[in-house]
């Protein structure tokens, strides 16, 4: 997919979901921050530093990921202590021996998260669920500016995706958060802390700004290409396909 003219920043303390059909150009985006693919005109910022100006190396270490490629890339054997020191030494599937440093930093980590009964569960022993809070952990590790989550319900049951929104809730609203930025299709996946929203279609931008005056049936309509009815309840959305 090709971004065309896309204007996008993310501020300190600001969380932003970016949202679109499949092949919108929501993957595109994230691949382009993490110099998984290059952008090939137009200007890229991270931290004041400039793609293909600056080392770009040095400022992934500002940037968290969690994906479905880091999913599929674990080893079965690894326990879940070492899937989140991993991230300390930007490495996937740890070798060699942890420090008690590290150790003790991955297990604050878990505790934080809640999630310190997962510490010697091996990675085949894991729900799908428990894997993504592993990989949320993992990233912290590496104490991100900004943590880019690509579409972590996916292949989540309902009661899964429940815990796994709440779960992502609970941290966003934590003063030393990270900059979240959610990528995902589902609106019903928006929870509370996010401020701002992105909306992309065939690789152009649809809307950008505050989470509210984005979100609109108008523009949801547009971006998915149909008629689409926006329902607002408390703090949360649902959507109605018209057509």
């Amino acid at each position: 997919m090709i971004l065309q003219g896309v204007e996008w920043k993310v501020r300190k303390g600001e969380h932003w979901v970016i949202l679109g059909a499949n092949g919108s150009g929501k993957s595109t985006l994230l691949n382009v921050f993490n110099a998984f693919i290059a952008p090939t005109e137009g200007r890229l910022f991270a931290f004041g530093r400039e793609y293909g100006e600056d080392d770009w190396n040095e400022v992934k270490e500002g940037i968290g990921y969690v994906g479905s490629e880091v999913n599929r890339m674990i080893e079965p054997g690894e326990s879940g202590l070492d899937v989140v020191v991993s991230g300390a030494r930007a490495m996937i599937n740890f070798w060699g021996e942890t420090n008690p440093k590290e150790q003790r930093a991955a297990r604050s980590i878990l505790r934080r998260l809640g999630c310190l009964a997962l510490e010697k569960r091996y990675w085949r022993q894991a729900s799908q669920g428990e894997r993504q809070k592993l990989l949320f952990g993992r990233a912290l590790m590496a104490k991100p500016k900004v943590l880019f989550l690509d579409e972590p319900c996916a292949g989540l049951d309902p009661v899964a995706r429940s815990s796994y929104l709440e779960f992502m809730e609970s941290n966003a609203s934590r003063p030393r958060s990270p900059s979240l930025v959610l990528v995902t299709h589902h609106v019903e996946e928006i929870t509370p802390s996010f401020t701002h929203a992105l909306l992309l279609s065939e690789g152009r931008v649809v809307a950008s700004g505050i989470k509210d005056e984005v979100l609109t049936s108008k523009n949801l309509s547009i971006a998915f290409g149909s008629r689409i009815r926006l329902r607002r309840r408390a703090h949360s959305y649902g959507v109605t396909v018209l057509e």
